[in-house]
């Protein structure tokens, strides 16, 4: 029986998620578009679909990416964007693909940064051990806010993830370099080296860690503010 009550609880929640949904879709005409919009909160989404959440999660993810391709087309603003992507993760916060993609939605549609990299923050505290997010982290860092110093600790944080390849140290090494710490920078071009089994990152190791051992003994002639091009010892 309670089998039964907590089934047409869920299939009650999915109708208003799916009329609600075609709301947004823009789907329905006449009045009930100008009437309040009821979405349910991602907590609530939680205790309502217990036994169901990752089916809905899945649900709604599959009717996100649809609400987005009409928002690229121009046939909505998107305003309920943030109601979805909440929906989903809370429903199953393993679900690091979504962080991930309303991290570049906030980034690439809407220009805020800032809300961009708590995104995919808030995956990484439901996912430590998934490289793909904190090295996003790291991307951003770099490339947007050219903050080489914490790009390569999130470069380095998604380095010791357990699905991490040799990207996330190559770049670890890179923005290491990048802010100056040629000594770290150095260590990790090294320990890319013995780590590596691509003969390709073991040459680009080799000659990094050549270029820098030269500039770190320059430094030590020249002074730590050399920046000029590195002579012939």
């Amino acid at each position: 029986m309670k089998s039964f009550l907590r089934f047409v609880m869920v299939l009650g929640l999915t109708s208003v998620i799916f009329l609600t949904l075609r709301v947004m879709d823009g789907e329905e005409d006449g009045p009930l578009q100008q009437e309040h919009l009821y979405f349910p909160s991602g907590a609530f989404l939680v205790e309502s679909t217990l036994g169901f959440r990752e089916a809905t999660a899945d649900y709604l993810w599959f009717r996100f990416v649809q609400y987005y391709g009409d928002y690229a087309k121009g046939n909505n603003d998107f305003r309920y964007f943030e109601l979805l992507i909440d929906g989903i993760t809370k429903l199953d916060p393993k679900f690091d693909e979504a962080y991930y993609f309303a991290s570049l939605v906030f980034w690439s549609s809407f220009g805020d940064v800032d809300r961009s990299i708590d995104m995919l923050k808030r995956g990484i505290l439901a996912n430590p051990d998934k490289a793909k997010l904190p090295f996003q982290v790291g991307f951003m860092y770099y490339v947007i806010e050219q903050d080489y110093e914490r790009a390569a600790h999130w470069f380095e944080v998604a380095g010791r993830c357990s699905d991490a390849t040799d990207k996330e140290p190559r770049f670890a090494a890179f923005a290491r370099y990048r802010a100056g710490d040629d000594r770290v920078s150095l260590e990790l071009w090294k320990n890319l080296y013995q780590t590596s089994d691509s003969p390709q990152m073991k040459e680009l190791a080799v000659k990094m860690i050549e270029k820098l051992s030269r500039r770190i003994e320059i430094q030590k002639i020249y002074g730590k503010n050399f920046i000029g091009p590195i002579p012939e010892l």
